[in-house]
């Protein structure tokens, strides 16, 4: 039929997808016998830090331990060491004086006062004697000989004079004290003593001791002349003109005369760039006839042509 419009139909079909199987993650799964090797290395590790720690601890405690030996040690050779006769001071002196005077005076009168008195000095476990006080007692004179250790108990020994009953009598005593900073305690009654004999050989020269003598006869020259010309100059300068010779500068100005200075007492030891001199010298104070020997020691060290003096000590 004329004049009908054609038809045209399009016929598409829509393809389907495909759809993709969703992957679904495989779980992780630890093997049971690797977890037990785990835990087992764990608690090994905490055993072995453990006894690490313990071990250490040990040790540390054995050496504080050895520590506090040492300590001990050492304190108890420094209070027998300073119980020597260097170790006296005013405190001691004034306190086992009063002490002395105290205990060694007495009469019927008074013999509770003193008793009184007495045990404020005293351990407070000692007792007096009762028949302590039954003699009319008076301390003339006290001489301190000195203060040294008895079974490592500080003792102070003194030469008495003690009137008893009208009568003087010398008599020599040791008393046993104790001391904690400046608080003393007597810890015994006074007791008759040998006198101490405090003359013996426990020590040598102060300069005996030398070192290896220098073999260059150069240097030992200029020392010995450098040793004489200081030697004049400390006896005849002042302290500060020596500042240019030493480091710690002293001199006497005048107050002595160099008489000798012989070479053969002179000794050069150490190195030649820090040699170390020993000589001994008389000298006369000046405007008398005094004449003294003494000898001294220069530690030098080498400075251009000449030295300069780093110590100086006598004896």
């Amino acid at each position: 039929m004329r004049g009908l419009p054609k038809l045209k139909v399009n016929f598409e079909y829509e393809k389907k997808k495909k759809e993709k199987a969703v992957k679904i993650p495989k779980a992780h799964t630890m093997n049971l016998g690797k977890v037990r090797k785990i835990v087992l290395l764990f608690l090994i590790g905490l055993f072995i830090y453990f006894s690490y720690v313990l071990v250490l601890a040990n040790a540390i405690a054995q050496k504080n331990k050895t520590l506090r030996a040492t300590v001990t040690t050492l304190s108890k050779k420094f209070d027998k060491a300073s119980a020597g006769t260097t170790s006296y001071n005013p405190v001691v002196g004034q306190y086992l004086a009063n002490f002395l005077t105290l205990y060694y005076s007495s009469s019927d009168s008074n013999a509770d006062s003193r008793s009184q008195q007495l045990s404020k000095y005293l351990a407070s476990n000692i007792t007096l004697p009762n028949n302590v006080g039954n003699s009319k007692m008076k301390l003339d004179s006290a001489k301190l000989n000195g203060i040294f250790t008895v079974d490592s108990v500080k003792t102070a020994q003194y030469s008495l004079v003690v009137e008893a009953d009208g009568k003087q009598s010398d008599m020599t005593v040791n008393v046993p004290y104790a001391q904690e900073n400046e608080k003393l305690t007597v810890i015994g009654l006074p007791y008759v003593a040998n006198t101490i004999d405090s003359v013996g050989h426990i020590g040598s020269a102060r300069f005996s001791k030398t070192g290896k003598t220098i073999n260059d006869s150069e240097v030992t020259a200029k020392v010995v002349k450098f040793t004489k010309q200081f030697a004049q100059k400390y006896v005849s300068s002042s302290t500060k003109d020596m500042s240019m010779l030493m480091s710690d500068p002293v001199g006497l100005n005048g107050a002595v005369d160099l008489v000798t200075l012989d070479d053969s007492s002179i000794k050069v030891t150490g190195t030649s760039d820090k040699p170390v001199v020993t000589a001994t010298m008389t000298v006369q104070v000046h405007g008398t006839n005094i004449m003294q020997v003494q000898t001294i020691r220069l530690d030098l060290k080498k400075q251009s042509s000449t030295y300069f003096v780093t110590k100086f000590v006598q004896a």
